[in-house]
Formats: C-alpha cells, sequence, structure tokens
C-alpha cells in the first residue's frame, strides 16, 4: 500500500537589493542563495532599477524568492529570521543593502 505525502506549503516573498552597479546580478542571486536556507525552492529576478532615488552609483535588482517546507506552513517568524540572514549575508558578500 503507497503512503500519500502532505502537499508542500508555500510561501513566497520578494524584496529588492540596492548595490554598485558593477556587481553583476549573478553575484546577489548567489548570495541570496548561500543565505537563503534550505528551504528556498525558486529565486527570480523581476525588476531592475537605476536612477536618482537610489544614488548615481546604485543599482536596484528586485527578486521574488520562494521557500517550502514539505511538512508544514512557514511562520512568519520563520521566514523573518531567514530574511535577516539573507539581508547580512547580501550586505557581507556583495555590499549590498536588502530593502522591503
Amino acid at each position: 500500500m503507497r503512503s500519500r505525502r502532505s502537499p508542500s506549503i508555500t510561501s513566497a516573498g520578494s524584496g529588492d537589493s540596492s548595490v554598485d552597479k558593477t556587481v553583476p546580478a549573478t553575484d546577489v542571486e548567489q548570495a541570496l542563495r548561500r543565505n537563503a536556507g534550505p528551504l528556498l525552492t525558486d529565486i527570480m529576478l523581476f525588476d531592475v532599477f537605476e536612477g536618482e532615488q537610489i544614488g548615481a552609483d546604485k543599482k536596484s535588482l528586485a527578486y521574488r524568492l520562494t521557500f517550502t517546507a514539505p511538512d508544514r506552513a512557514l511562520t512568519d517568524a520563520e521566514l523573518e529570521k531567514q530574511r535577516v540572514k539573507i539581508q547580512k549575508g547580501v550586505k557581507a558578500l556583495v555590499g549590498g543593502e536588502l530593502r522591503a
């Protein structure tokens, strides 16, 4: 007899990172992946912005991150913990500032 697995519970969030214009988006994505933890199941760059609002030498890269737990819904506290870890990692690895 086959056992049934419960469907995965997915939580998605988006945010942008302000980085120096010379930093490649691939470096930012690697920093996000390295610090997002094992529940990260998808990452997508969906917008790039350059303008006076963020500084002449900066660009803003907006990503959508999807986290999936195989057995439960992720709590806001779990997602916030990952956001803080990601923010520290992006700053340390590529000098970026994660914005909500």
